[in-house]
């Protein structure tokens, strides 16, 4: 079940495919038509947009994007792109066709502009593939935050820092090599996706067999998301646990780590720009992960992250020994939480 704020997430992609579309429908209606510029006209090449956007859009999530379906990790990229064209052109051409499925009118394929018509909304649906790539490669919250210029100067924020890594990746990693390592690393990261995806996470990145996933401070309820997207990862892995044993002949363990406060966040770099978040929230972040797994904890929390938590859920919570952290002055308040 999706959260509401997945939801919220997801509903206004739908509207603003329907809205981009539909305008891009009338433009295209307006520059072909050879007889009077109608509402009719207007409405129709806002219609088509519209099943066109969402056709595009919805092959996209449904299919070359759905997670459940691997179609990156199973085909190589020319594969998904001559699906992708595949897909798309299907899209079009049903929305080409609906006028003659709603009124008395000649098929599209029949008309003189037909090829500039098709040859028009393929760049379109081309340009919309495009951004879906450049979200996926840099996030959503990222590319948002760089259009909009919000982190061009840095600020201070509020957030909640999870950090997941996966236990005795040094050992499997020569014993898998290089490339399979790697290729073990990208299907952690794929089974991990849903988790945060559906706690309304972020992944700030990836570095080696870790990842880090923020929460802005918003709703008040950031923590509690969190600790649903760590016990989310587990269960992840666990349903997946003989595909990896057969594959890769272990069982990936997570080590999860939960932090709360203020850190810096800004733009950094010129050609490869990139939003860093930095200070002494994110480095304690990392020490408690190193401190989970010196405890052989699943899921450990700092005193902040645990005293954001609503009283049921840190009544579960379990008291761990003071952590000297290394580059801290004071010992380290530390909680467990459980995987179920």
């Amino acid at each position: 079940m999706l959260s509401k704020s997945q939801l919220r997430t997801r509903l206004e992609f739908i509207g603003l495919v329907m809205a981009t579309s539909s305008i891009v429908g009338m433009i295209i209606a307006a520059s072909v038509t050879d007889g009077p510029l109608t509402a009719l006209v207007l409405v129709m090449g806002a219609a088509q947009g519209v099943v066109i956007g969402l056709g595009c859009s919805g092959s996209e999530v449904l299919i070359l994007s759905n997670p459940s379906l691997r179609l990156a990790r199973r085909f190589p990229p020319l594969v998904i792109v001559l699906l992708r064209a595949l897909l798309y052109s299907a899209a079009i051409l049903l929305g080409l066709s609906l006028p003659g499925l709603v009124m008395d009118v000649p098929r599209p394929w029949d008309e003189p502009n037909f090829a500039w018509v098709f040859a028009m909304s393929i760049t379109v649906a081309g340009g919309f593939a495009f951004l879906t790539e450049t979200l996926r490669l840099l996030g959503i919250e990222a590319a948002q935050s760089l259009l909009s210029g919000r982190y061009h100067r840095p600020r201070l924020e509020e957030r909640v820092v999870l950090v997941a890594d996966i236990a005795g990746s040094t050992e499997l990693g020569e014993a898998l090599g290089e490339l399979r390592f790697h290729s073990f690393l990208a299907d952690v990261a794929q089974e991990l996706s849903p988790a945060i995806d559906r706690t309304g996470g972020a992944v700030h990145r990836y570095v080696g067999d870790a990842v880090f996933v923020t929460w802005p401070h918003r709703h008040g309820d950031e923590a509690v998301r969190a600790l649903d997207c760590a016990r989310r990862m587990h269960h992840a892995l666990a349903r997946r646990d003989r595909a990896y044993q057969k594959a890769y002949f272990h069982s990936p363990r997570l080590r999860v780590a939960i932090h709360r406060g203020v850190l810096a966040a800004g733009v950094i770099g010129d050609w490869k720009k990139e939003i860093a978040l930095l200070g002494d929230t994110m480095n304690t972040a990392a020490r408690i992960e190193t401190a989970a797994g010196k405890m052989d904890e699943a899921i450990v929390l700092s005193d902040a992250a645990a005293q954001a938590l609503p009283d049921p859920l840190r009544a579960d919570l379990r008291s761990l020994p003071p952590y000297e952290a290394a580059g801290k002055r004071a010992p380290l308040v530390l909680w467990a939480a459980s995987v179920t």
